[in-house]
């Protein structure tokens, strides 16, 4: 059974260059549409736990129930985004992406019909399982079919999937609870998914080489990149990974991303709920800037490092944690109530976060490592990004109950401590950034000696 993942052989080359390139254009184009459609609706099947929280709590579950269900997932996603970047290296990308979104859909469908907690987390667990997917394998294919100089820029495209599906999930999601409840919030995108796996599916692509086609640094001319790139076997660029003590601190930074990130995905609506006085719509739509504006810091994260930055990503990474930090300052210290100011916060946290998104969240390893480990590079930092996801929602689930109380009858949350915990994650991520500049520099080094020689 598991031979039919496997990638397939590689076709007798095709000669007529005309063909070759028409192939490569349409191949691309149909491959990044799917993989940016169908991995936003991954986005979709596993935050509507965020956006229903506030009645989910009012329908009888705990804070602490809450926060282990959206925990167990982000531990299932960890250890299997990890395993799959190694599996991935050697598999077909068309056969493993549309089945975790397919697994994925119907697991948030089941979930619509349910009320008991030990399905939940049962299940929200199995999601985790299947969402784990979907990231790695889709930067496999890119690597697979860009060559290694344009693989920032189509990165950056690619990963405003996260924010068209987490723009989905804040406005849509909301209005679907609004209207029929938030059983349905999970039982009509999950239906509405399995379609969509199927649509996906016949659009990704298996490696060029399997089509008659040359490699993406061959097609591109980059020779000496893709003479590189044939030295060393599959199963040697991912122990380089492995070995490589930069990666290692990447991952790292990657558990502080996490923990930042998906502390605003997850609990950033009941937030503004509870701290800021909004009801649930408006928090929705405040909520759904952060996406938005991460798609456009994401689509344009590989021009603003090449050509502002000159292609030193490290440099970029840190200028925009510190535009993180500024964002989540503002959202933290909003007065209550003011929709501007927190509309321009969570704009400008969302816009840092698109661009340190792609770097932090694997560009910066990738760029470091082999093509054939590209996978590999992924499964290790998302390994340890999505540990810290699971630890914000386990400190944060813990943090919330801890600090509830009974006012004239009402329960009353206290966010001063979680929101400290939120700005500390990105001023420590942004200092693990600084001994990147270092492996960068050595590695051009490396480079230049290797094309010389």
């Amino acid at each position: 059974m598991f031979k039919w993942f496997l990638t397939g052989p590689n076709k007798p080359r095709i000669q007529d260059q005309a063909k070759i390139k028409s192939m490569y254009h349409s191949a691309r184009m149909q491959a990044v549409t799917a993989m940016i459609l169908g991995y936003g609706m991954y986005y979709v099947m596993r935050m509507t736990l965020g956006v229903a929280k506030k009645p989910m709590l009012e329908s009888g579950f705990t804070a602490t129930q809450l926060g282990a269900m959206g925990a167990g997932m982000l531990v299932a996603i960890a250890i299997g985004k990890c395993a799959n970047g190694f599996i991935a290296d050697h598999c077909n990308i068309k056969k493993i992406v549309p089945l975790g979104l397919l697994g994925a859909a119907i697991v948030n469908a089941i979930l619509g019909l349910s009320d008991a907690y030990w399905v939940f987390l049962l299940l929200w667990i199995i999601n985790g399982c299947f969402q784990s997917m979907g990231s790695a394998p889709c930067i496999v294919s890119l690597s697979q079919w860009f060559s290694k100089s344009q693989l920032a820029t189509y990165y950056g495209v690619f990963s405003i999937a996260h924010y068209v599906g987490e723009g989905a999930t804040y406005l849509g999601t909301s209005m679907i609870i609004i209207a029929l409840g938030w059983h349905a919030a999970f039982f009509v995108p999950g239906v509405a998914c399995i379609v969509l796996a199927f649509i996906m599916y016949r659009f990704m692509r298996d490696r060029p080489e399997t089509y008659g086609l040359p490699s993406a640094n061959e097609f591109e001319g980059e020779v000496v990149q893709e003479k590189k790139e044939q030295e060393v076997s599959t199963r040697e660029a991912q122990l380089m990974v492995i070995k490589n003590p930069y990666v290692w601190i990447l991952a790292a930074a990657a558990i502080c991303l996490g923990i930042s990130r998906y502390s605003i995905s997850s609990w950033g609506v009941i937030f503004l709920q509870e701290a800021k006085g909004f009801d649930l719509v408006t928090a929705g739509s405040l909520m759904a800037l952060s996406p938005i504006l991460g798609g456009v810091g994401s689509f344009a994260s590989g021009f603003i490092s090449d050509k502002i930055f000159k292609s030193h990503h490290s440099v970029t990474t840190i200028v925009f944690g510190i535009v993180m930090l500024v964002g989540m300052l503002g959202l933290c210290f909003a007065p209550a109530g003011n929709h501007t100011w927190v509309a321009v916060s969570i704009a400008v946290f969302g816009f840092g976060l698109g661009v340190i998104l792609c770097f932090v969240g694997g560009m910066l390893a990738v760029d470091l490592c082999p093509r054939k480990a590209t996978g590999a590079a992924m499964g290790v930092i998302g390994l340890l990004a999505y540990g810290g996801a699971a630890l914000q929602d386990i400190v944060n689930g813990i943090l919330v109950d801890s600090a509830k109380t009974i006012v004239n009858g009402q329960t009353v949350y206290n966010f001063t401590t979680i929101t400290e915990f939120w700005i500390g994650s990105i001023i420590i991520m942004t200092l693990l950034i600084v001994p990147t500049l270092w492996a960068k520099k050595n590695k051009d080094h490396e480079d230049e000696d290797s094309a010389a020689a």
